[in-house]
C-alpha cells in the first residue's frame, strides 16, 4: 500500500468523522458540513482526488459502501414500530407519495434539463428518497408535535431503501433496456438477501453466537451477500443487502437489538467516508453550469410537488390541516440520494454513456433542500402551531426515546 493511499484513506476517515462530530455539536444536518468539507479537501484545495487515489477500484468500493448503507437503513424497517396515528400517513407517503414524487420529479427533470425521458426517470427515482441522516437532526431542532414528528421520522427511515431500489431498477432498464435482466437482478438479489438473513438468524438463535460478535457477524454477512449477489448477477448486490436488513428487522425468531449498533458506529463511519469521497469528486464547473435548472427543480419540488404529495398521501387520515401542511414542508434529501447518484453516474460512464447532469443536479438538490428546510423548518412549525413545547429526547432518526426506567 503506497503512502499516498494510506494518507488519502486517513484523510477521508478523519474528515468524515470530524464533520459528523461537529454537526452533532452544532445541531445541524451533518450532510451540510460533510459536503462543505468534501468540496474543501477535494476540488478547492486539491488534497483529495478519489479517482486518482482508488483508480478502477472506486466504482466497486462506492457501490459496496452504498450496499452496506442500505443494509443499515433496512435494519430500521420494522413495520411493528408503526403504530397509532402515524401508520396510515407513513404508508401513504411511502406508497402513493413515492409514486407521485417519482413521476413528478421525472417530469420536472425532463422539463428543466436536456435529457431523455429515461434519464429523467433515473433522476426522478433517486429524488424519491429522503433519509434519517438529515431528517433526524432537523426534527431535533424543529421539534414538531406528535404524530407529525413520527410521521416524518418513519418516512425518512422507510423511503431510503424503497427509493434506492426503484432507482436501481430504472437505471438498469435505461442502461440495458432489458426488463428480463431487471427481473433476474432483483430476483437473485432478493433470494440471496433472504437466504443470508435466515442463516444469520439461525446462527444467532441456535448457534450460541456471543452477543459481542453479532454486529461484526452481521457486517460479514452483509458483505458476503453483496459479493455473492454481484458475482452471480451484476448490480444485484443492493437488492441483497436491502432484503437482508428488512428480513432481520421484521423477524421475531432471534433478538437482533445489538445489530442497531451497526448504524451507530459502522454506519456513521460509512456515511462520513462516503460523502467526503463523493463530494470531493464534484466538478465545481458542472455544479455552476447546472445551477439554474437545479434551483428551478428544487423550487418545484418544495413549493408544488411535496405539498401535493402530502395532501394525497394523508387523505382519509385523522391528521389536522396544520399537521398536513407541516408534512408538506419537510422533504430534504440525504446521503442515499447523493451516493446512489454517484454510483449510477459511474455505471453510466462504465457503459460508455456518460450522464453529466446526474451528479451535479442531485448534489445541488441535496444541498439546497437541506438549506431550505434547515432554515425554514422551525419558523414554519411556529407559524402552523405544530411546534411542541416539550423537549422530547430523540434518537438519531428523530424518533422519541422510550423511558425504560418508568
Amino acid at each position: 500500500m503506497s503512502p499516498d493511499l494510506v494518507g488519502g484513506i486517513a484523510l477521508i476517515v478523519i474528515v468524515g468523522v470530524a464533520g459528523q462530530v461537529a454537526a452533532r455539536a452544532l445541531r445541524v444536518p451533518s450532510i451540510l458540513l460533510l459536503l462543505a468539507l468534501g468540496l474543501l479537501v477535494g476540488p478547492i484545495l486539491g488534497w483529495l482526488d478519489p479517482d486518482a487515489l482508488f483508480g478502477d477500484a472506486l466504482f466497486p468500493l462506492v457501490s459496496m459502501a452504498v450496499g452496506l448503507l442500505l443494509f443499515e437503513e433496512s435494519l430500521k424497517l420494522d413495520f411493528a414500530r408503526l403504530r397509532g396515528g402515524a401508520r396510515r400517513p407513513v404508508l401513504g407517503l411511502v406508497t402513493t407519495g413515492a409514486l407521485v414524487t417519482g413521476l413528478g420529479a421525472t417530469a420536472v427533470a425532463y422539463l428543466f434539463l436536456d435529457v431523455t425521458w429515461g434519464r429523467a426517470a433515473v433522476i426522478g427515482a433517486i429524488l424519491i428518497v429522503s433519509g434519517p441522516t438529515v431528517v433526524g437532526p432537523l426534527l431535533a431542532i424543529i421539534r414538531p408535535r406528535q404524530p407529525v414528528e413520527s410521521v416524518l421520522a418513519f418516512e425518512g427511515i422507510f423511503i431510503d431503501p424503497i427509493g434506492a431500489t426503484v432507482a436501481l431498477a430504472v437505471a438498469n432498464v435505461v442502461l440495458h433496456a432489458e426488463p428480463v435482466s431487471l427481473l433476474e437482478t432483483g430476483g437473485w438479489g432478493l433470494l440471496i438477501g433472504v437466504v443470508a438473513a435466515v442463516l444469520l438468524v439461525l446462527l444467532i438463535r441456535f448457534g450460541r453466537v456471543p452477543k459481542e460478535t453479532e454486529v461484526v457477524l452481521a457486517f460479514a454477512f452483509a458483505l458476503g451477500a453483496y459479493a455473492l449477489a454481484e458475482g452471480l448477477h451484476d448490480e444485484a448486490g443492493l437488492f441483497a443487502t436491502t432484503a437482508l436488513g428488512a428480513v432481520l428487522a421484521n423477524q421475531r425468531v432471534a433478538r437482533t437489538e445489538p445489530l442497531h449498533e451497526f448504524g451507530t458506529h459502522i454506519g456513521m463511519l460509512l456515511i462520513g467516508a462516503l460523502f467526503v469521497v463523493l463530494s470531493a469528486r464534484i466538478d465545481l464547473d458542472a455544479l455552476a453550469r447546472y445551477a439554474l435548472p437545479t434551483i428551478l427543480i428544487v423550487a418545484v419540488l418544495v413549493l408544488v410537488l411535496r405539498p401535493v404529495v402530502a395532501v394525497l398521501s394523508t387523505l382519509g387520515t385523522d391528521l389536522r390541516w396544520s399537521d398536513r401542511a407541516m408534512i408538506g414542508w419537510m422533504a430534504p434529501r440525504g446521503i442515499v440520494a447523493a451516493s446512489t447518484a454517484s454510483v449510477f453516474s459511474l455505471r453510466f460512464d462504465d457503459a460508455g454513456e456518460p450522464f453529466p447532469q446526474l451528479v451535479p443536479v442531485i448534489f445541488g438538490v441535496v444541498l439546497l433542500t437541506a438549506i431550505v428546510y434547515g432554515f425554514s423548518g422551525t419558523p414554519m412549525a411556529k407559524l402552523l402551531g405544530v411546534r411542541s413545547d416539550d423537549r422530547e429526547r430523540l434518537d438519531d432518526d428523530g424518533l422519541p426515546v422510550l423511558d425504560r426506567t418508568s
